[in-house]
């Protein structure tokens, strides 16, 4: 009995950190997945845009955190005299850690107002579900304490999610404000061949909202051609400590980019984006941990693709080689 309990806490603690850790998913490249976080950022720019991207953390360690999105937005304005756009969008995530994994699914809409000249105010809100469970490959199926799990997923939990978002911007400058799981939900672990449902800790393991700030400025240099864009990302949940995320970029003629990164004590990263074609934008990114896991798990590799057809007519004016902007320049 005394095994059994302690492999229940053991069980129980990792889930209740990667309730955090993994079920909002950082990324190095944030400004490029800006939708990811914030769905008040569909319909900055008019038009279509598409995005994926992929994040693999900790090379060569089996079984290591692997992220997975795809987002497509569209904005319109029926009235070009009328101040408000609008936009809709949806966003797919496939989040896997070891032995855990987390889906979510998203619809969204927004609207952005003009206040005054030089100003804008955006609101929008994600509505979707999100489902955990856990995998019996990387353990004993025969564990007393996890002898529900005989299939090789089991269902955790499946819930709904909510994530409202506010975006500040205007040519040169955007703050975006969102919470993730605004929706309080209660793990729950689900036997599929028994049919019955039991909650995760006592009292029970609980979702908690997170919340994700986001200020980015666009600074230009000489005659417009060079452009360099600072961001920071402060990210937690309430009465925690943010894990803070300092970027910088610079870019060539909105065609090419290259930056840096550093998350907190843990990451430095190198950053390159890149117009590939007349409408495709590709980011890569590489982190290097300078943390306790160095020896074990040193790099990360992440790569995202945005794919923006006609570019909208707000780069009226713009030449036929800047059709498709880069995320970083999206407002």
């Amino acid at each position: 009995m005394k095994i059994k309990a302690f492999t229940y806490f053991i069980f129980l603690s990792v889930i209740t950190i990667g309730s955090f850790a993994q079920q909002t998913p950082s990324y190095t490249q944030f400004v490029f997945n800006q939708y990811g976080a914030n769905p008040a950022y569909a319909g900055t720019n008019l038009g279509m845009e598409a995005v994926t991207g992929r994040r693999m953390q900790w090379l060569g360690f089996d079984n290591a955190p692997v992220t997975t999105f795809g987002s497509f937005t569209y904005a319109w304005r029926k009235n070009y005299n009328y101040k408000a756009k609008h936009a809709v969008g949806m966003y797919v995530e496939d989040d896997r850690a070891g032995m855990f994994s987390s889906k979510a699914a998203y619809v969204s809409y927004s609207i952005h107002i003009k206040i005054f000249t030089g100003l804008n105010i955006a609101a929008g809100i994600f509505a979707g579900i999100r489902q955990v469970g856990v995998s019996n490959l990387l353990y004993d199926p025969n564990d007393p304490a996890l002898n529900d799990l005989k299939t090789n997923t089991s269902l955790l939990t499946i819930y709904p999610d909510i994530i409202p978002g506010m975006r500040f911007y205007n040519k040169k400058l955007f703050i975006d404000v969102s919470v993730r799981q605004l929706y309080k939900n209660d793990l729950q672990q689900t036997s599929w061949l028994q049919g019955s449902t039991q909650q995760i800790g006592n009292p029970p393991t609980k979702l908690e909202p997170t919340y994700t700030i986001v200020i980015k400025r666009k600074i230009p240099l000489g005659n417009n051609i060079w452009m360099l864009t600072p961001a920071i990302k402060a990210q937690s949940v309430y009465k925690a400590i943010p894990l803070i995320d300092a970027n910088v970029m610079l870019f060539y003629d909105s065609r090419v980019g290259i930056g840096a990164s550093l998350r907190g004590n843990s990451f430095v990263s190198a950053i390159f984006q890149v117009r590939i074609l007349k409408n495709m934008v590709a980011g890569f990114g590489y982190d290097y941990t300078i943390g306790k896991l160095h020896t074990a798990a040193a790099n990360s590799l992440e790569v995202m693709l945005s794919f923006r057809p006609g570019g909208g007519d707000d780069d009226k004016g713009a030449s036929s080689r800047k059709v498709a902007n880069c995320p970083d320049f999206n407002y």
